[in-house]
């Protein structure tokens, strides 16, 4: 049984990317998204690095090219406000090192947090305890056809992690 002030957390760190160029240089393209590792980095609080509230578990792409992770909450007060929805979003910390003319050499990501709403659209908790808390629904007839198949996909994902590539120690 889940301890009532101890959550798993699954959703979306990172939108699937624009076609062309990035919108900030800490946006990730697709092929960066495929190698990102983020289990066993810290989980936080509105990137206050005093305040890890948990850790990420594992990382993936999602079928739709997103950032997807997997975590565990162990702060109470967090849990509580995850679970009443006053803190639903999701926003990685990404260190990148420059060179002296702007552009980036390296990019990585150094943490998760957790906060009431992330930076880049899409960016949420969606699962709690395996129990799906956030959807979007598509009014039209062929954006419904689209969702249905990537709900199906995404719905066997979520029921069987290790059907996708999960970043682990």
């Amino acid at each position: 049984m889940v301890r009532a002030d101890k959550l798993n957390i699954r959703g979306v760190a990172h939108p699937p990317p624009p076609r062309g160029k990035r919108q900030n240089p800490a946006d990730l393209t697709a092929s960066e998204i495929a190698v990102t590792n983020m289990a066993n980095q810290p989980l936080l609080y509105e990137h206050d690095s005093s305040d890890r509230v948990g850790t990420v578990l594992a990382s993936w792409k999602g079928t739709d090219g997103s950032l997807r992770i997997c975590a565990d909450v162990e702060d109470p007060g967090v849990a509580a406000s995850i679970r009443n929805g006053s803190t639903r979003g999701l926003s990685l910390g990404t260190d990148m090192i420059m060179s002296e003319d702007g552009g980036v050499i390296l990019r990585k990501q150094s943490e998760l947090s957790v906060c009431t709403e992330g930076k880049r659209q899409g960016t949420v908790i969606d699962t709690i305890n395996g129990k799906v808390v956030h959807a979007v629904e598509c009014a039209s007839v062929s954006a419904q056809k689209r969702q249905s198949a990537l709900s199906t996909l995404e719905c066997a994902t979520q029921q069987n992690v290790e059907g996708v590539v999960v970043h682990s120690s």
